[in-house]
């Protein structure tokens, strides 16, 4: 459970003249805490009304909070949240120097939002009309484990199932590559354990997360194993459910959306198109425990049109050689992703032949995803993703992940 005596929620309204407007915020703040879960919540005002930003920050603060996340209660998103709220939180935690802080986006047009607007236009039009059926609600269930992919990244390419399962259970164990923002679907009394594996920095032992995720489902905690991509691929989710089915514990597989996939798509590069290609091989660069790259992986499967290298970057000229050594055209088009799905994301093109280099040159660096083939060719008429970024940097993408983690 998050520590009562270290974090804090300041929620902040407008402020009005006209008291309902006010006391909106102050229950608002109250029910924030209590599906939050989170144990020292402020309601605090722009303008007009007490408390103001800065005393309900200090307020927080005197209540043992040691780092507080600010919301913004619909306020809008240009001159108040950009401007206004920020200053004002900055020079009240300047008096505060052992106090941390964050400000989180403001509601504005959030899906769940605009939802519920629809919901309420289409009650006033018709009153009398039906309610669509309400979507189907999972429920973790107590002393089960579930093996649940996080998808590359993008939260929005979360599954429904997913979500419900995280906003239901009791421990999420979770993995370098998730993104910070899918942990926001997880209660704030869940207990929060990170596995992650880092390529040559810190490492979880596969046996230690297995021993975990028994010892918590025979406790009878509702239990997510949350994994980026697919945990069926290069996830190592099947030895976990042998390792949870030995023990007769219960457990599910909830499929994510696969980089392997994801991140071609965000890259506008196709992995089959007629007349370009007809088969797909998937592959990791290096054997999980020992990371050598094998090269014989390659010369058998060079044959297929397009090839998708995951964990590879490392041991890339290699592939490329072996590639080419097998009878593919140094020619053959090669992109590589750097963070798909991200808004950090980053493509560097070549060929077989040069591909090494040019991602040498750009300074490319693990996770990334290797796509191999002719419809590598098709990104500069179908890329989409990237042209929608403005500015963003994937090193400071890179900071913020390593901080969260």
């Amino acid at each position: 459970m998050i520590n009562e005596m270290k974090c804090g929620v300041l929620v902040v309204g407008h402020g009005s003249r006209r008291e309902e407007a006010n006391r909106d915020v102050r229950e608002a703040a109250v029910q924030i805490g209590r599906r939050g879960g989170f144990p020292v919540v402020q309601a605090a005002f722009l303008e007009i009304e007490q408390p103001n930003v800065s005393a309900g920050f200090k307020r927080l603060v005197q209540r043992g909070a040691r780092s507080i996340t600010v919301h913004p209660y619909f306020l809008s998103p240009g001159r108040h949240t950009r401007g206004d709220l920020p200053r004002e939180v900055s020079a009240v935690a300047a008096d505060f120097p052992g106090v941390s802080y964050r400000i989180t986006e403001p509601l504005a047009a959030h899906p769940l939002v605009i939802a519920a607007s629809v919901e309420r236009i289409v009650e006033t039009i018709d009153p009398g009309r039906s309610k669509a059926p309400e979507p189907a609600h999972f429920t973790a269930r107590q002393g089960t484990v579930y093996l649940v992919g996080a998808g590359p990244g993008d939260p929005g390419l979360l599954t429904v199932k997913a979500r419900d399962l995280l906003s239901s259970c009791e421990v999420v164990i979770y993995d370098y590559l998730v993104n910070p923002e899918i942990l926001g679907h997880v209660p704030g009394s869940t207990e929060r354990i990170y596995v992650g594996k880092v390529g040559g920095g810190r490492q979880t032992p596969q046996d230690q997360i297995n021993i975990l995720l028994i010892e918590y489902a025979l406790a009878g905690k509702r239990v997510v194993r949350l994994k980026g991509g697919d945990p069926f691929l290069f996830g190592r989710g099947g030895e976990e459910a042998e390792a949870l089915r030995a023990a007769g514990i219960s457990f599910e597989i909830v499929p994510g959306i696969s980089s392997a996939l994801a991140v071609a798509a965000y890259a506008g590069i196709p992995l089959t198109h007629r007349g370009l290609s007809s088969s797909v091989a998937v592959v990791t660069g290096a054997r999980s425990g020992n990371g050598l790259h094998e090269r014989d992986t390659f010369r058998n499967l060079a044959a297929a049109d397009t090839i998708v290298v995951l964990m590879g970057l490392s041991h890339l000229r290699e592939i490329a050689h072996d590639l080419t050594t097998a009878g593919r055209s140094a020619a053959t088009p090669v992109a590589v992703v750097r963070w798909g799905t991200y808004d950090g994301q980053q493509t560097v093109t070549g060929t077989l032949r040069t591909i090494a280099l040019e991602a040498e040159r750009a300074g490319m660096r693990a996770p990334a995803v290797i796509i191999v083939g002719e419809v590598v060719r098709l990104r500069e008429r179908l890329k989409w993703f990237e042209e929608s970024l403005e500015g963003i940097n994937a090193e400071e993408l890179e900071a913020a992940l390593a901080v969260a983690c």
